[in-house]
């Protein structure tokens, strides 16, 4: 039996509810290009401002529709609510049903239908106003070589069922980039239009990485003393031929390959042992397993340092290694180490200890980012390589961060040239829209479908976007903003109000550096919050950053990734980053998708039939 106390509370509370989001709407104009998305946003952010907890908890124990499903039609679902309750209650005053008859809410039907052709703008596909049918679409970042071989990866990607191919322009060149489009063109041809498959641009935007590091003459360590590793070697003639056109090497890139002269390289016959001298007097054995015209497969059975001094030997006859180069010094970080940033382009190296003053001068690399000590205070932390080290700033001087170790392996861990660095307690400001991004975008205008925003923090970012697209006259071409900063989730209201001013606009969710700006354990309630708030906006959402990562380079996903894919569903759009078994990987996101949506739409759960019990 109904609790009537239980309800009476209830729908006064609901009434409450409703002042508070009838009030927004007045703060909107009514000629707005997408009105009445931007009014439910508003009515959300209400909804939102204040702890709802306890209405929720009494809607559940009336067994009536939850807030929290709410999102996508604020306002409709809190005057249903309302109408029921009073219904039950018989108790609507003659004011209130006056005020009633004269609001005008988003209605649940018409939000869905919103939203499905937000989502169809940017992805393809079809309207749906079906309250059981979600689709999620399918983007793959395409890899340098993607058009070579006539575009047969792409061909292949696109018949696993790719919606669209991401363009990366932090890589590569318009030449590669106008192949890749150019293969996209040609798979385009016979298909319908809403069935043609998208180009989707990302501009690099301002990532600050660190700079160069310098070079010495440091051996260079092969082999291994617990087993036998193989390895290549080339004479010197035929080295660049075959680096540039024998996918068998090119594929074993990571195995030690040693160049020689051609006279001593014809010397060799398979089952051949040659010995090594390495740079500290150190003997190996180096066996020849194999013998092409202009290159050889072996394998060497210890490990050893090779630099210019080294010598191979086949019986009275000697070689040089002729490919031994200076190498780029390495700067191993341990906990507690000191790390000095400059803004200054200059050779970073590695801490310098000095005999004679017992003094240690700290490691040092520069920044990518002028003018960022101005930016950042002491105490504030940073992030190097995706997290893989932390610091906190101890010290300033002018253009300078001294900057104490927080985080790294236990053994240390190495610092690299054009890693990303991260200062999520820091206020950065520089644009988004870089004067590359412009040269880049302005290159691919004639192709793309939508241009990704990366490190987009605030609307003004947006705007920076539409006007390069308004003087180009091409509105048609879709915006994405990538939220990856503390700073861009701060300032979502206005980003998806800016994004609602242009017609066809998403959201991509760039978990990456954004779980080192915000820190990876409060990435599941900020993931789960962007998803809610884009849902208020009717904003198409892309999930991307390490999406099946382990499937795609080892094709074997973690139990961890699957969850995670399982969850990518929520949104509009699932992004895959390049790897070797981007096509298997393609088939299992899409199996585990269909399982998804035949259970949930985005946060609703839809109830169908569970056949795992059935007799």
């Amino acid at each position: 039996m109904l609790d009537k106390n239980l309800m009476e509370v209830t729908l006064h509370e609901i009434d409450k509810i409703r002042a508070d989001i009838l009030s927004v709407n007045g703060s909107v104009d009514i000629h707005h290009l997408r009105y009445k998305s931007i009014v439910n946003l508003k009515q959300y952010l209400a909804l939102r401002s204040k702890d709802r907890t306890k209405v929720q908890e009494k809607l559940f124990l009336l067994s009536l529709s939850s807030l929290g499903r709410s999102y996508a039609h604020v306002g409709g679902s809190i005057e249903t609510l309302y109408e029921q309750l009073n219904s039950s209650l018989s108790s609507l005053s003659s004011d209130l049903q006056q005020q009633v008859q004269h609001v005008s809410h988003l209605k649940i039907q018409e939000a869905i239908e919103l939203a499905s052709k937000n989502a169809t703008r940017m992805f393809g596909g079809k309207v749906s106003s079906k309250l059981s049918k979600q689709i999620t679409a399918i983007m793959v970042t395409l890899p340098s070589n993607a058009a070579e071989n006539d575009g047969q990866l792409i061909y292949e990607l696109a018949r696993a069922g790719v919606n669209a191919f991401r363009i990366n322009t932090a890589h590569d060149d318009i030449r590669v980039w106008q192949a890749m489009a150019d293969v996209i063109a040609k798979i385009n041809i016979p298909l319908e239009e809403n069935n043609k498959i998208k180009i989707f641009v990302d501009l690099a935007g301002p990532k600050i990485r660190t700079g160069r590091i310098r070079k010495l003459e440091i051996p260079v360590v092969i082999g291994s003393n617990k087993a036998k590793k193989e390895l290549l070697i080339y004479h010197s003639q035929a080295m660049k031929t075959i680096c540039e056109t024998t996918d068998e090497i090119t594929q074993k890139k990571e195995l030690a390959h040693l160049v020689i002269d051609k006279k001593f390289f014809k010397k060799l016959h398979e089952g051949t042992a040659i010995r090594v001298v390495d740079a500290n007097e150190k003997k190996a054995l180096i066996t020849i397993d194999e013998v092409h015209d202009d290159y050889i497969k072996a394998s060497i059975d210890k490990k050893v340092f090779l630099d210019k001094t080294a010598r191979l030997y086949k019986k009275k006859t000697e070689a040089l290694i002729l490919n031994i180069e200076m190498q780029v010094e390495p700067i191993r970080l341990f906990k507690g180490d000191i790390l000095t940033i400059s803004e200054e382009d200059i050779l970073g190296y590695a801490a310098i200890y000095n005999d004679k003053t017992n003094h240690q001068e700290p490691a040092f690399i520069s920044c990518s980012f002028e003018g960022i000590a101005e930016h950042v205070k002491i105490g504030e932390k940073i992030f190097i390589d995706d997290g893989k080290i932390g610091l906190v700033v101890i010290d300033k001087q002018e253009k300078l961060l001294i900057c104490k170790v927080t985080l790294a392996k236990g053994n240390g861990t190495v610092l690299k040239e054009e890693k990303g660095i991260n200062f999520p307690d820091s206020h950065v400001k520089t644009a988004a829209l870089t004067k590359i991004d412009r040269i880049n975008a302005k290159s691919v205008l004639h192709f793309t479908d939508a241009f990704s925003l990366s490190f987009s923090q605030n609307a003004q970012d947006v705007r920076d976007l539409q006007e390069l697209l308004r003087d180009n006259n091409r509105i048609d071409i879709g915006i994405i903003t990538k939220i990856e900063t503390k700073q861009a989730v701060v300032n979502m209201p206005e980003i998806l109000e800016e994004l609602l001013n242009w017609e066809k606009t998403g959201v991509m969710i760039a978990r990456g550096d954004l779980a080192i700006e915000v820190g990876f354990e409060n990435l599941a309630h900020m993931q789960e919050a962007l998803l809610d708030i884009c849902d208020a906006a009717h904003m198409p959402v892309i999930w991307a950053t390490q999406v099946l990562e382990s499937q795609m380079k080892t094709n074997l996903p973690s139990r961890a990734e699957i969850t995670d894919a399982a969850m990518s569903g929520r949104a509009d759009c699932v992004m895959l980053n390049k790897g070797a078994f981007a096509k298997d990987t393609i088939g299992v996101l899409i199996h585990i998708l269909n399982d998804m949506h035949n259970i949930f739409k985005k946060n609703r759960q839809l109830l169908s039939k569970e056949v795992l019990w059935s007799n």
